[in-house]
């Protein structure tokens, strides 16, 4: 069980963690626009590009920083296409999402891969964008996301930035995210590591729990 308490720094990825596996509908409206820019840039047919989407999301832990590194694209292009609202795909409004956040006593951010954009508009949604200090987007990340190092000591700075530590005590920092080659570069700098995922397989050690989604998290109050 986790320990809630107001010296606790939650940080929560957003695409099939602050929303669950059941909307993956959400994730794969997003997908399909992610596949047809690559097939604009690439000039191929969509399985294609399908195809590279994975392999570049594998390789470099983005498509965008795939899509950087070969062809030299621009960030801001990229999610203006992808982020028609128009082709895109919502999570509902979620009351008990909301309940589970607020009973959460540290500060809560939202730490992601994606431009801010999409997971403000996605928790206005979800009535639950009021719950969040604050986002820290790709564009926060000056475009290098999870899994790479200076996205996780970006975090960091900006913690010491807002006024919420005057000095980084990793154990008290949790990361809770659907990925674990996210999470494991969170474990190594000492984070606690909650992997938000439906199936059955085991957690690895560098996770501290898994959980099927967030609000099946056991949490423990203690006053601070």
């Amino acid at each position: 069980m986790i320990l809630n308490d107001a010296s606790t720094i939650w940080l929560f990825d957003y695409d099939l963690t602050l929303y669950f596996e059941s909307e993956r509908a959400v994730l794969n409206s997003l997908d399909r626009r992610i596949s047809l820019y690559v097939q604009k840039i690439l000039g191929c047919d969509f399985e294609k590009a399908q195809e590279i989407r994975k392999e570049y999301l594998r390789d470099y832990g983005t498509t965008l920083a795939g899509l950087r590194a070969k062809f030299g694209v621009s960030p801001d292009d990229f999610f203006d296409f992808i982020h028609e609202p128009e082709f895109l795909i919502y999570p509902e409004p979620a009351p008990q999402k909301r309940e589970f956040l607020m009973r959460l006593k540290g500060p809560r951010y939202i730490f992601t891969n994606g431009r801010s954009d999409w997971s403000r508009t996605g928790c206005k949604r979800m009535g639950i964008y009021d719950c969040f200090r604050r986002i820290v987007g790709l564009e926060d990340l000056n475009w290098e996301g999870k899994p790479q190092i200076s996205a996780y000591e970006k975090m960091e700075s900006v913690l010491i930035e807002d006024g919420v530590t005057e000095k980084i005590f990793p154990e008290k920092i949790i990361l809770l995210d659907d990925s674990l080659k996210n999470l494991k570069p969170a474990a190594e700098r000492g984070w606690r590591t909650i992997w938000v995922n439906s199936s059955l397989e085991p957690k690895p050690n560098f996770v501290h729990e898994k959980v099927e989604n967030l609000i099946k998290l056991g949490i423990r109050n203690e006053e601070c």
